[in-house]
């Protein structure tokens, strides 16, 4: 039998040894047969062949590189215009948000300390101003070309929602008396602690105190405020009495009581004189309504509609909608008979437009030459136009306000 010669790496015991001396051996039969071990990317390259690193783009790469860059920076501009103009709207929200709450803090201060006494005058009214004059004040500048309707579409009294509703050409005119906060000293009647008449209305009017500035208007919320009593010859609330509807605050042309002084106690129909801002406490107000009501068990929801409403409590469209209060808000609507009750609850609505909404209305409100032409969406319908720009760059802010209003 023949033997076969161990590999002399085998004749050592150790396995260990036995490897390494194989790879000596593997390394010396590849120098013997010209092969190298080393990496094929080490190896040099064929003649005339540069290294892919070595290379240039092509035209297919750099179209395909610039395609996007070019998207990349359609996505950028995208962003930063959206963010732009989100910006710009929650700047426009927040002026808006800013005079809502001052005014629907001011009310709520107001109706909160509302009063009344129950002697058959009227402690409470509101009417709604529809007509193209904004009412009697005599403040109210009629729009050029294009005006806010009168009616139609600015008058929608039925609307479920308080917020939906609209009131009129310059919506409601809220008065009644309240609590004046001030000093008790007989030395200051002026700003006495007692009964002080308030009104609140619309204008359209001069927004500049310059009176060589005849062509900047404004819708403005106007807060009438009759002084206590008599300063300097001119006379307040306990001289002129306590009844919102009586000459003194409306129809009266005393030379004490003209309205033209802030104080005056006719000044809750004319707010001052034409370039008087004083008691303008929002301005780009285009709409204000109320609802008002009384506590009744015997309805759905326990409240009793008692403005603008008919007779048996249902919601009423008429432009002639008014509420005179002369009666406690306790007694039965059984013994209302002609008169109304003083409310137990109001609802407030106001509509304030944006500072570009404001803009836009004054821009088509102004006589331009070419005259502008009323878009398509609108339907040629320069009403539509008007509240179409409105409701799109306004904002409504709503409260409910509970009086405690007892009888003196």
């Amino acid at each position: 039998m023949r033997t076969i010669p161990l590999c002399q790496c085998e004749r050592h015991s150790d396995e260990a040894i036995q490897l390494d001396c194989h790879a000596r051996l593997s390394r010396a039969r590849n120098d013997r047969e010209g092969r190298s071990t080393s990496p094929a990317s080490a190896r040099p390259s064929p003649i005339g062949h540069r290294p892919r690193a070595a290379r240039g783009f092509t035209i297919v790469e750099l179209i395909v590189a610039a395609s996007l860059t070019v998207v990349m920076a359609a996505f950028i501009v995208v962003i930063v215009r959206n963010v732009t103009a989100s910006w710009s709207r929650a700047g426009a929200r927040l002026g808006a948000d800013a005079q809502a709450r001052i005014v629907l803090d001011q009310l709520q201060l107001d109706l909160e300390g509302a009063m009344f006494r129950d002697d058959g005058n009227v402690w409470f009214a509101v009417d709604i101003l529809n007509g193209s004059n904004g009412g009697t004040t005599g403040l109210w500048q009629i729009a050029q070309r294009n005006p806010k309707p009168v009616g139609g579409p600015s008058l929608q009294l039925t609307t479920p929602d308080i917020a939906n509703a609209r009131f009129g050409t310059a919506g409601v005119w809220l008065r009644f008396f309240t609590t004046s906060r001030g000093a008790n000293t007989a030395a200051s009647p002026a700003t006495i602690s007692a009964p002080v008449a308030v009104g609140y209305q619309i204008i359209r009017r001069f927004s500049a105190t310059n009176p060589a500035n005849n062509t900047s208007f404004a819708y403005l919320l106007h807060r009438a405020e009759a002084r206590p009593a008599t300063v300097n010859g001119r006379i307040g609330v306990l001289e002129a009495g306590y009844n919102i509807t009586s000459a003194n605050y409306t129809t009266s042309t005393s030379g004490t009581n003209n309205g033209a002084t802030t104080g005056d106690p006719r000044g809750i129909q004319v707010p001052g004189s034409a370039r008087n801002l004083d008691a303008v406490i929002a301005e780009n107000v285009i709409d204000f309504g109320v609802r008002c009501y009384v506590r009744d068990a015997t309805v759905p929801g326990g409240l009793r509609l008692t403005f603008p409403a008919t007779a048996t409590g249902t919601l009423s469209n008429a432009a002639t909608s008014r509420l005179r209060a002369t009666l406690p808000p306790s007694i039965p609507p059984a013994q209302w008979g002609t008169a109304q009750p003083m409310p137990d609850v109001v609802d407030i609505m106001v509509r304030i437009l944006t500072d570009d909404g404001a803009e836009q209305i004054a821009n088509i409100e102004k006589v331009q030459n070419p005259a502008l032409t009323v878009p398509v969406k609108y339907n040629s319908n320069a009403q539509q136009w008007w509240w179409g720009i409105a409701e799109e760059n306004s904002r409504v802010y709503t409260r409910r306000i509970v009086l405690n209003a007892k009888p003196l």
